[in-house]
């Protein structure tokens, strides 16, 4: 009678599960039949393919915020640019040095500067050290060798290459058709074709321009010798940890 009592009290369960189970068909037939044809019709993609969800195309990330792995490598980015510049710097002061120029000094020949993304390089032909013979695109001894040490550098470390040429104002030449434009075209392209012979790669030029007498330097008048000069901007094509140097300039001039 126990085993009979047994059996009889599990089988109620079983016959409210199945009650459950209906009444939760009910609600879902009923509760379908309530909504619009466009509802149903997103419904059914979803069964149809369960795993092409919403949630799938999703990161898990929210919009505006980074992944660990893009945070890591912003951070990567940033210790390099750091790097880089700490580089710069220290090859700047360097090639001063072996050219035996002072920093300081406001009637320097050469001017280099530390940018977001290289060095620039400005060559002044100033008239008691200048690097083109008077009027002429030609350069001189002493720029010419300038030229020559700056495209070992370029050469050695890969920068991109901008040359801009630029003239003082009050430029006279011998012919009329010559003018500050000739002049400052002629001295930026020369200075490229030097550099090429030096070493460096047409490949790594990417512009010459010329400005004429168009552009002269802040809180000078146009016509100071100053304003007769050649800039070459020296871009990074890639960071000095990915060119293998990291050790600073020392190991940048072995």
């Amino acid at each position: 009678m126990a085993q009979l009592g047994t059996n009889h009290g599990g089988a109620w369960k079983v016959a409210y599960a199945d009650f459950v189970t209906a009444m939760m068909a009910l609600f879902m037939v009923l509760w379908l039949t309530a909504q619009d044809n466009e509802d149903l019709v997103e419904m059914a993609k979803v069964f149809q393919d369960p795993f092409n969800t919403p949630m799938d195309k999703s990161s898990g990330i929210l919009e505006g915020e980074e992944s660990p792995r893009e945070e890591s490598m912003g951070r990567e980015r940033g210790r390099a640019k750091i790097s880089d510049m700490k580089v710069l710097t220290n090859m700047a002061q360097a090639f001063m040095e072996l050219l035996n120029i002072d920093h300081s000094d406001p009637e320097k020949s050469i001017e280099l500067e530390v940018t977001s993304d290289g060095l620039r390089v400005t060559l002044y032909d100033r008239d008691a050290n200048p690097f083109f013979v008077d009027n002429t695109a030609d350069y001189t001894e002493w720029g010419a060798f300038v030229v020559e040490t700056m495209s070992w550098l370029v050469h050695r470390h890969r920068f991109k290459v901008r040359v801009e040429g630029f003239v003082s104002e009050g430029f006279e030449g011998q012919n009329t058709d010559y003018t500050v434009w000739e002049l400052s075209s002629d001295r930026a392209n020369v200075t490229r074709r030097m550099m090429q012979l030096y070493g460096v790669d047409g490949k790594q030029f990417e512009g010459v321009s010329s400005y004429g007498d168009s552009q002269p330097l802040p809180f000078m008048p146009p016509t100071a010798d100053a304003n007769d000069r050649v800039s070459i901007s020296l871009v990074l094509s890639e960071t000095f940890n990915t060119l293998g140097f990291e050790d600073g300039f020392d190991s940048l001039v072995k």
